[in-house]
């Protein structure tokens, strides 16, 4: 795998969807833009080949400050476009390959072509310095858009508050971009909701505007009424080889996850509402933040129904199976203690 490193992007980019974007470029490409202002900025798109909005919002953003064949950026940019090889083929990743999420500093994957591209990355991009490290996503099931911060500090607070008043807390999985700036500078994941949504597209390019023309963040706190925080306590996976469906889908299952399960996104499940049936012990398994077997103090299963021991906020819930599989059915949640 191999990092290709430009300073123009083609005046095509501006216009191309998202599965051509290998006819740009063959491989993921680091992008360096100069601005008015240093620190630059950095932002990663498409990690995720079928998360589509960091393209879509970035594309706006350059069209704004378009001058001649150029770019009159109030900063200067760094611009990572991740997988493009599971853009073309419209996957999250391809099989047997390393997500681009998950290969940063700190990853547990140490013997990966995907890492040793990141730590390229990572080497042309923190040389100098950053100003904030921003990377775009979506979720595949019904989310509101939301920022994802690793470290609870008064400029990534602000980060977030900019996006939208409430935010996640996450300490895993190992090897997220985001996680990688926790000593470098401010650092988010904005989760722009489903690909394409727009309300979340245009508070992202209106984020990014900012950023762009900002000297520093506040050195006041936050007041505690513009942010709600809440914390990754759990994620919930389908055990391995534990056949799975939903209420509205025909077959059967080992497990069968109540359809619509995605209305759940950031409200809380209650303990003891039942959102799957089961014909095996153990369908889920759910691993605490720090990799704890935490699913017999999490899950209730009575007569084959399941349910949380106790009311917690699930998040990222997905509908899409093959998601399912490489990642996870969702993250739970509770408000964030500190």
């Amino acid at each position: 795998m191999r990092l290709h490193l430009i300073d123009t992007l083609p005046e095509r980019f501006l216009e191309i969807e998202h599965q051509d974007i290998k006819e740009l470029f063959d491989s993921p490409t680091l992008v360096r833009i100069e601005g008015e202002k240093n620190p630059p900025l950095f932002v990663s798109i498409m990690l995720h080949g079928n998360e589509y909005s960091g393209l879509l919002i970035m594309q706006e953003i350059l069209r704004r400050y378009r001058s001649g064949e150029g770019f009159a950026l109030p900063r200067s940019l760094w611009l990572f476009i991740g997988n493009v090889n599971a853009a073309k083929e419209g996957l999250r990743t391809l099989d047997g390959e390393l997500d681009f999420n998950r290969a940063w500093p700190g990853t547990p994957h140490t013997d990966s072509p995907t890492v040793r591209l990141v730590e390229e990355v990572m080497g042309h991009i923190t040389a100098k310095g950053l100003f904030a490290a921003l990377d775009l996503h979506n979720n595949t099931g019904k989310n509101p858009h939301y920022g994802c911060i690793s470290v609870v500090n008064e400029p990534n607070k602000y980060l977030a508050s900019y996006f939208n008043h409430i935010a996640m807390v996450f300490k895993t999985p190992k090897g997220v971009s985001t996680m990688a700036f926790d000593d470098i500078c401010p650092a988010m994941t904005l989760e722009c909701s489903t690909p394409g949504n727009r309300p979340a597209i245009e508070r992202a390019v209106e984020l990014i505007d900012d950023l762009m023309h900002l000297d520093h963040f506040p050195h006041k706190p936050l007041p505690s009424h513009d942010l709600q925080l809440v914390e990754n306590r759990a994620t919930l996976t389908v055990a391995e080889g534990v056949s799975f469906g939903f209420e509205d889908e025909e077959g059967e299952f080992d497990l069968t996850i109540t359809a619509g399960f995605d209305r759940h996104n950031f409200s809380e499940l209650m303990a003891g509402e039942v959102f799957a049936r089961t014909a095996v012990p153990r369908p889920f398994t759910v691993r605490s933040s720090d990799g704890e077997d935490i699913t017999d103090s999490v899950l209730s299963i009575t007569d084959g129904a399941v349910s949380l021991r106790t009311t917690l906020i699930p998040a990222m819930i997905t509908l899409d199976k093959r998601i399912i599989r490489q990642d996870c059915l969702c993250y739970l949640m509770e408000d964030y203690r500190g």
